[in-house]
């Protein structure tokens, strides 16, 4: 019952041209009332009928089209109006300007195209009926009756594009709400699983060497400490704005941490020095890609490469470890999530597990904004 209530309510804001002229229109044949009882009954049932049906009609049309009652009310306001043309009074005659009104209520499309000349001529021919001998009258009742039609016909369209616009730009919204989370959950994936992993990785090294080297074992806790304070000011700072990472405390932790872990590690940066968004990009690529080595590799090496490939760079991670990672990353935040992050500023990301060891190869533009 709640859509029935708003769909009326959408109507009769659209549709206010027809509820509004309608008591107007019809006060000359109000007035034009004459004849015996019966005649008089029979006119004011035609009134009454070309009334109701005009303003169901208001109520009821526009999109989206489904109603089975305005057509019913519709075709009965126009037999109601041809009835009405045979009393060949002068004062029926608004009731043509009245059906007018209510074609963009009932009609769209190429039938309303239709509908708005086909009345004008009819009410041309209502108009000569009363009087054969003016053609003033036959023109002046064309003229105001295609005007109404044309006129209501343009302030519905409007009202139909603002509809439109509105609804759309709710759409808009709600979309750009739904991109907005995904990119949070991405970014907030990427900002805690490799810190995640680093403290876990830690903590492994501190079990293993608190009986036997307690020095380092002391060490390694000490960083976890420092990781997880940096973590609580990055979920802090991505609250409310995504901290960028920068790469060369991205490749400095991944080094860390995957020596921590036991993966020896080759970093080389004598191919290219990006910098500004690229460097961004390439940061979230080391994050991910070190934090897979960490979790699924199993590998002992790991080398990492920047490159300068014809006006892009190109960032690869490569390890000896065990290829295909057995945990699937397909999910947000993941490597799906890193592709998309990177296809949105025009570079492309890579990855080949089908022989010995893994390698992900991100490339982007040099000068990506």
């Amino acid at each position: 019952m709640s859509g029935v209530w708003s769909g009326l309510g959408c109507s009769w804001r659209r549709n206010a041209s027809v509820l509004v002229w309608t008591p107007v229109l019809l006060i000359g044949p109000v007035v034009d009332l004459h004849g015996s009882v019966g005649s008089v009954l029979f006119q004011v049932a035609l009134i009454v009928v070309i009334a109701v049906s005009a303003i169901t009609v208001g109520l009821t049309g526009g999109p989206p089209w489904r109603s089975v009652v305005t057509p019913v009310a519709f075709s009965t306001l126009v037999a109601a109006t041809f009835v009405g043309a045979t009393h060949t009074s002068a004062l029926w005659l608004p009731t043509w300007v009245l059906l007018a009104n209510a074609l963009p209520a009932a009609l769209h499309g190429r039938w309303l195209v239709v509908a708005v000349p086909a009345t004008t001529a009819a009410s041309a021919w209502a108009a000569w009926a009363v009087s054969p001998h003016q053609g003033s009258r036959v023109y002046t009742e064309a003229f105001v009756v295609v005007l109404a039609g044309l006129a209501s016909s343009a302030f519905v369209a409007l009202l139909d594009t603002i509809e439109e616009l509105r609804r759309t730009r709710q759409e808009l919204a709600r979309v750009a709400v739904v991109e907005e989370r995904e990119r949070f959950s991405r970014d907030l994936h990427d900002l805690l699983g490799h810190t995640l992993s680093v403290m876990v990785v830690k903590a492994q090294a501190v079990r293993r060497l608190v009986r036997q080297d307690p020095d380092a074992a002391v060490g390694h806790a000490v960083d976890i400490e420092q990781i997880g304070r940096r973590a609580l000011t990055d979920v802090r700072q991505a609250v409310d704005a995504m901290r960028a990472p920068n790469l060369d405390e991205e490749l400095d932790g991944a080094r860390r941490a995957l020596d921590a872990a036991g993966i020896a590690t080759t970093i080389d940066l004598s191919g290219a020095e990006p910098a500004g968004r690229a460097g961004e990009l390439l940061a979230w690529v080391v994050r991910e890609g070190a934090t897979n080595v960490l979790r699924h590799s199993g590998a002992s090496t790991c080398r990492i490469e920047l490159a300068d490939r014809d006006g892009r760079i190109a960032l690869t991670i490569a390890d000896d470890g065990l290829g295909v990672p057995t945990t699937s990353s397909v999910r947000l935040g993941g490597l799906e999530g890193l592709r998309d992050r990177l296809a949105a500023a025009g570079g492309e990301l890579a990855v080949d597990g089908r022989g010995e060891g893994f390698r992900l190869v991100a490339t982007v533009p040099e000068g990506v904004t």
